[in-house]
C-alpha cells in the first residue's frame, strides 16, 4: 500500500524552490508518462509570496501548463489561458483532482533555502518568460525529443512544464546551460541523477499526496 496524505498536511513545510510532481490520467499525460517510462507527467515549483515581494501566506505554484483552468495568475492578477503562470498551489491541486486531470502528487524538497540573490533571479526570470505560451501536444513531444536526443533548443515563444522548471533553475545558477532546457522531463527532477549541477544541491522525497 502506498501511503498518501492531503496537501493541507504538508503545506506549512513547503518553501520556495521545492517541487511538486503530478501523475496525470488524461491522454496527453499518459503519453508523456509512457515516453518517459515514468509515473509523473507534470512538474512545477513552489513559490512563497513573501520571497518575491507579494502578500499572502499560501504557497503558490510556478508552472507551465496547457490550460490555466480559470485560476488567477498572480503575476498578472487575472486568469491566463496557458503557458507560464503563478497560481495557488492549493487551487491547482483541487482543480486537477476535481476535473480528474491528475490523481497523485509528490513533494520534492530542495535541500536548502534559496539565497536572496537567487530569489531575485527567480523573480526576474518569472516576469521575463511570463508571456510565453504552451506548445500543442505534437510540438511539445517534438521539442522534447529534439532537446533530449540532439540538444536542439526549442522556440522561445512557448515552453512546456519541465522545460520551464529546468530554465528556472538555470536562471538561478543551479543547472548548466550546456544542455537545452527542452531536453528535461518531469522524472529528471524526481530521480535527480541526470542533472548537470553547477553547485551542490539535491531534492529530498517528501510525502505522496492524493488531495
Amino acid at each position: 500500500m502506498i501511503r498518501e496524505i492531503a496537501y493541507d498536511d504538508v503545506k506549512d513545510s513547503l518553501k520556495t524552490g521545492d517541487l511538486i510532481l503530478f501523475h496525470g490520467v488524461q491522454r496527453t499525460s499518459k503519453l508523456i508518462e509512457l515516453i518517459e517510462w515514468s509515473f509523473w507527467s507534470h512538474v512545477g515549483m513552489v513559490v512563497l509570496p513573501k520571497d518575491i515581494g507579494m502578500t499572502g501566506k499560501e504557497p503558490l505554484f510556478w508552472e507551465s501548463t496547457a490550460s490555466g483552468d480559470g485560476l488567477t495568475d498572480y503575476l498578472s492578477g487575472k486568469p491566463k489561458e496557458n503557458g507560464p503562470m503563478l497560481v495557488s498551489l492549493h487551487d491547482r491541486i483541487q482543480v486537477d483532482v476535481n476535473q480528474h486531470y491528475d490523481t497523485h502528487f509528490l513533494v520534492k524538497y530542495l535541500n536548502r533555502s534559496l539565497k536572496q540573490p537567487e530569489l531575485e533571479q527567480l523573480k526576474d526570470f518569472m516576469y521575463k518568460v511570463h508571456d510565453r505560451g504552451f506548445p500543442n501536444a505534437e510540438n511539445a513531444l517534438k521539442y522534447y525529443i529534439e532537446g533530449r536526443s540532439f540538444n536542439k533548443p526549442a522556440p522561445d515563444k512557448e515552453v512546456f512544464c519541465s522545460e520551464l522548471t529546468a530554465e528556472t533553475f538555470m536562471a538561478m545558477g543551479f543547472i548548466s546551460t550546456e544542455y537545452v532546457a527542452n531536453g528535461y522531463c518531469p522524472d529528471d527532477f524526481n530521480k535527480g541523477d541526470n542533472i548537470p549541477s553547477l553547485q551542490p544541491f539535491h531534492f529530498i522525497d517528501g510525502a505522496r499526496l492524493n488531495k
